[in-house]
């Protein structure tokens, strides 16, 4: 809906500035405390392009997300469970520790008809890893940028281009268990994780 009523381009994401000045489908980083709790973030048209067409945080929290987020000791209502792939619609400066050897989709025309269905767009994202708007995926390193969810019986949820959802069941424990020192440095070493090999095939292509 929205590329079809914005001349075929994709929604912008990236990472965000919680400004007017370069809106995203979504805005706000969770490693900024006030972020959590901010719902003009997500709602707002002047800084969400989705504020247009979703109205309510609601629609943007998994059913087996952690209902509540801890700030300074008091819990306020989870406002956001998923992330867009990296590689679609950036906007602004790029995370340079993401390779751009790949391909960053910018219009749906652009989509490879046949990748179409195995093109990740959104997918549930672990609580605890869940920050930017995007969903990094290292094309060139055996490491997470983010962590996937693993709250549905041992998997996760995810969507791709051509519209179609689906459940995907993580293989390798590392992943489910998604531990990290520090989640928001955004680099957890997993050597010849199976999954992160699911994400990459899924992520983008070579230029």
């Amino acid at each position: 809906m929205y590329t079809a009523d914005n001349s075929d381009r994709l929604v912008a994401n990236g990472q965000s500035t919680a400004s007017t000045t370069l809106p995203l489908w979504v805005q706000g980083a969770f490693v900024h405390p006030a972020d959590n709790t901010n719902d003009a973030l997500m709602l707002d048209p002047r800084y969400a392009l989705f504020g247009t067409y979703l109205r309510t945080t609601k629609v943007y929290v998994c059913p087996t997300d952690r209902p509540t987020v801890k700030i300074s000791g008091v819990e306020y209502p989870k406002i956001r469970s998923y992330s867009l792939n990296s590689y679609l619609g950036w906007a602004g400066v790029w995370d340079s520790r993401l390779s751009l050897n790949y391909r960053i989709f910018m219009k749906h025309s652009e989509l490879p008809q046949r990748m179409a269905a195995s093109l990740l767009t959104f997918i549930d994202v672990n609580p605890d890893s869940i920050c930017w708007p995007y969903f990094g995926v290292y094309m060139d390193k055996e490491a997470f940028f983010n962590f996937p969810n693993s709250s549905h019986n041992r998997g996760g949820v995810a969507s791709f281009a051509d519209g179609h959802v689906e459940y995907h069941r993580w293989r390798d424990q590392r992943t489910i268990t998604a531990y990290s020192p520090d989640y928001h440095q955004h680099q957890d070493i997993s050597a010849g994780n199976q999954d992160l090999a699911w994400l990459r095939e899924r992520a983008t292509i070579h230029r």
